[in-house]
């Protein structure tokens, strides 16, 4: 089987040994790399949205991706999510975006959901990917935003505890108000999931389904690759 190839498209040089780690596990020889602009997120922050100068740097390195051989396209950051439903038009391998099968998990669970971010521009994108999903299904949702910028200021003073102590107290208050599922709207939240097992709502975070998803993706384009080398 041929060892494919992902590109994980990045907003932060957050630590990565966890997603190489749980896609070496599930797919054989996968080669994983990463493309990471730390200045994407200030300049989507700066201005409350994705700019064309952000739209056209994340279209390059979508076409870097693919020039370089990759296989798949992984979109790792919610808050540009909906910059991927634009580049993927301008290239000819697979986009996937992290925090789809999150949002189908929620729709699966309910109508009410808890979106809780650190960052105010994760929050829309996030939703109207949700709501989206519903609409596709039939479905009417509700989500009700939480944001604690004061977790984003923790981390960002070097101070992960205190992110973390934010974040958890306000997930156990939401544990008591009746939401379907609460949504983890950033992949990084998955470090609180440990501490969170009392949690009887159901708790989402992208990185688990999402990277289940493209290793389950990166093996069928293995199998395929195989499949046309058979018959050749």
């Amino acid at each position: 089987m041929k060892a494919p190839h992902v590109c994980i498209l990045q907003t932060s040089f957050a630590k990565r040994e966890d997603t190489v780690a749980f896609l070496k596990e599930r797919v054989p020889g996968v080669r994983v790399e990463f493309i990471t602009d730390s200045t994407l997120l200030s300049d989507v922050r700066a201005n409350g949205g994705p700019t064309q100068a952000v739209i056209d740097r994340m279209t390059l390195y979508a076409k870097a991706a693919e020039i370089s051989g990759a296989d798949l396209i992984v979109n790792s950051c919610s808050t540009v999510g909906e910059v991927a439903d634009i580049y993927e038009k301008e290239v000819h391998i697979p986009v996937m975006k992290i925090d789809l099968p999150m949002a189908r998990e929620a729709v699966s669970l309910g109508s009410r959901f808890a979106l809780i971010a650190t960052v105010e521009t994760t929050l829309g994108p996030s939703q109207r990917l949700i709501e989206k999903v519903a609409h596709q299904q039939g479905k009417e949702v509700t989500c009700t935003q939480y944001l604690h910028n004061s977790a984003w200021d923790a981390l960002q003073a070097g101070h992960p505890q205190e992110h973390n102590r934010i974040l958890m107290e306000s997930i156990r208050q939401l544990d008591k108000q009746g939401f379907d599922a609460i949504v983890m709207a950033q992949v990084s939240m998955r470090a609180l999931l440990p501490d969170l097992k009392d949690v009887r709502t159901p708790l989402l975070c992208s990185f688990f389904s999402g990277y289940s998803a493209v290793a389950d993706k990166l093996n069928e384009i293995a199998r395929q690759d195989d499949s046309h080398k058979a018959l050749q």
